[in-house]
């Protein structure tokens, strides 16, 4: 095969360290099974909160981080928000914009600069409460909760307490239960322009899926389908997407991939976007995060191709660029 539990399902991603080749595709670090799942109880042993920066502190600092090329200059650009951390275990970690009480998943946030005191920290480090000061490219995705994968550095700004988090206890809940295993994933594109963040959602439009059903039975669903008919001419799941020229992106979905291979074909010339089927399809470069988000670069005037394996199955996935 080439390659809701929620409205709007959370979505996510990103870098760790360690690459692995895959075909047309390198992951960073592990990789999960579900872009939402369950807090892990041995994480929470006796319901107490993680020792926060300031408990840090006073046994000896915080933990410094050994990589030195982490964080570096900010871009002039960059774009500042104030956020509370409302839940943080392991690399699941979420923040609440304190301007517009939007929830957002700082996708990559282990390989932005976290600081605390004017001493770099982990994330391991922050506790639900923490104010910080987000630093990033300001390229948000549109779902809920949005997913931020462009963030240069993190900084708490004031200390907080876990008590000040439970206003966002229902929040924290909806994230991160458990999606539905019988769906298949859904997807976003996401990038920014010179004068807009976009966000492209992007359906299957073939799969095959299996899961087991309450009673333990197995179950599968499997639709055919083509990103393009034996004209060139696009089918209904295909989404489309205007960028200027090169430009980064990032593709997540609501339950974390195990694998991405995507593939490209120019556009034929003329009023209508289409291919042209003679044409020769080429990989495309990306890079899987450990959270699930995909990270590539796209041009205009060309199909993409996403062939994604999840746990339960796999699924494919199509977007044309135009100029």
């Amino acid at each position: 095969m080439k390659l809701s539990y929620l409205t709007r399902i959370a979505l996510v991603g990103v870098l760790a360290t360690g690459l692995i080749a895959l075909a047309g595709c390198s992951i960073k670090g592990g990789t999960n099974d579900q872009a939402a799942s369950s807090p892990s109880p041995s994480a929470q042993s006796g319901d107490q909160a993680p020792e926060s920066p300031q408990q840090n502190d006073k046994t000896g600092g915080p933990q410094q981080n050994d990589n030195a090329n982490k964080g570096g200059n900010l871009p002039a650009d960059a774009v500042e928000n104030t956020a509370m951390v409302a839940y943080v275990n392991g690399d699941q970690v979420l923040f609440v914009d304190q301007e517009t009480q939007t929830p957002y998943i700082p996708t990559n946030i282990d390989d932005a600069k976290i600081i605390y005191n004017g001493q770099e920290i982990d994330e391991d480090d922050l506790v639900a409460g923490n104010i910080v000061k987000v630093t990033g490219n300001g390229v948000m995705a549109e779902s809920y909760p949005g997913q931020y994968p462009g963030i240069y550095q993190v900084e708490v700004i004031e200390q907080g307490s876990p008590a000040d988090a439970e206003q966002y206890a229902d929040i924290v809940d909806t994230v991160f239960a458990a999606p539905d295993q019988s769906q298949v994933p859904a997807g976003s594109l996401d990038y920014k322009t010179s004068d807009a963040q976009v966000s492209v959602v992007l359906n299957p439009y073939e799969f095959e899926w299996h899961w087991k059903t309450e009673d333990g039975q197995t179950s599968t669903s499997e639709a055919d389908g083509f990103a393009a008919d034996g004209m060139g001419e696009f089918t209904e799941n295909v989404a489309d997407a205007r960028v200027g020229g090169a430009t980064d992106a990032f593709i997540a979905f609501s339950v974390n991939p195990t694998s991405v291979e995507i593939e490209r074909t120019p556009l034929a010339k003329g009023s209508q976007p289409k291919i042209d089927p003679a044409a020769e399809d080429a990989n495309v470069p990306c890079t899987l995060g450990e959270d699930g988000a995909i990270a590539l670069s796209i041009e205009p005037n060309y199909l993409y191709e996403v062939k994604a394996t999840f746990p339960q199955g796999e699924a494919e996935y199509a977007f044309y660029t135009l100029s």
